[in-house]
């Protein structure tokens, strides 16, 4: 039974009796991995507060490869990211970023997708509070687009107009923009709107703060093409928190 000792993040946890808890990691060596974290709730255990979401450190535990339930051994903290649930809008966009990861992330060593995952939760916690819901929005793009389902906003998908001049849409089942002419209806973006999501969706949450209409689409997206069918409770915070 090998030792690992690997960085890892806490992407949730809960309790297993009345003394241990289980924690779901994101590990930088093997992947997603569940370990038991015997005697954790104990308050004078030396891993009692440090095992909560949203921290990274150094884990080492006994790894079995035949099973899913390993048990840790140790944790060095690295980093705490509790005041991150102490804001309604920092904690739904740690939390989406966390139930992405645990519901989508590959079983194998994805390096991207753990700096990816990091640098968000480090954003989130440094924002100063104005820009809040643009870091957001950006964190939760960068996530989807290394997680392999990002949207093309190359420009419209029929006719192949770039939308700088024009009004387009975002079809979210199919993932792309058309203008006005090729989709009608409800919904448009112009251009000045569709040019911030083009930068939100890149990562870059500098500009004017996210409308209700970005905040919503974000949603509507992660449910299509992320969520089949699952109930994600971590986007009903976001929209809970979007800007009128």
């Amino acid at each position: 039974m090998p030792i690992v000792t690997t960085r890892s993040v806490v992407l949730q946890t809960y309790p297993y009796s009345d003394t241990s808890k289980i924690l779901r990691l994101l590990t930088l060596d093997h992947g997603p991995q569940s370990v038991m974290a015997r005697g954790a709730l104990r308050p004078r255990s030396r891993l009692s507060g440090v095992l909560e979401p949203f921290a990274d450190g150094t884990a080492t535990f006994y790894f079995k490869p035949d099973r899913d339930l390993h048990t840790l051994s140790d944790f060095e903290l690295t980093r705490e990211r509790q005041a991150l649930g102490r804001d309604l809008q920092r904690y739904a966009a740690a939390s989406v970023l966390c139930e992405l990861v645990l519901r989508l992330a590959p079983a194998e060593r994805d390096l991207s997708l753990y700096g990816v995952l990091v640098g968000g939760l480090d954003a989130l916690l440094e924002a100063p509070p104005g820009t809040v819901p643009g870091t957001a929005l950006a964190a939760c793009w960068s996530l989807v687009d290394v997680l392999g389902f990002g949207p093309d906003l190359s420009g419209c998908a029929s006719c192949g107009d770039d939308l700088s001049e024009r009004n387009g849409r975002l079809d979210v089942r199919e993932g792309t923009l058309f203008c006005e002419r090729c989709l009608p209806g409800g919904g448009v973006l112009p251009p000045p709107e569709l040019d911030h999501l083009r930068r939100l969706a890149e990562g870059d949450p500098t500009g004017p703060g996210p409308s209700a209409r970005q905040v919503r689409l974000l949603v509507e997206f992660i449910r299509h093409h992320a969520a089949e069918g699952v109930h994600l409770r971590s986007l009903d915070f976001l929209l809970a928190e979007e800007i009128p």
